[in-house]
């Protein structure tokens, strides 16, 4: 009777995790270098403007991909 048990919670956890293995990744693929450079300097100590330009150039970068 355990041993029954023991095997489905086995089997039930394998299984939930083959089955969110097999789920698309969440992150983003097709990122720009800009984007991934700003989004790498977010938290870097950086006066405004020069947040503002990343983020700009990251923009940009997004509509020329399309």
């Amino acid at each position: 009777m355990m041993r029954r048990f023991s095997n489905r919670c086995i089997t039930t956890i394998l299984g939930l995790t083959l089955a969110a293995c097999a789920l698309p990744p969440t992150h983003r693929q097709h990122d720009t270098p800009a984007c991934m450079h700003y989004r790498a300097m977010m938290t870097a100590p950086m006066p405004p403007d020069a947040m503002h330009r990343l983020q700009a150039q990251c923009d940009a970068s997004r509509q020329r991909g399309k």
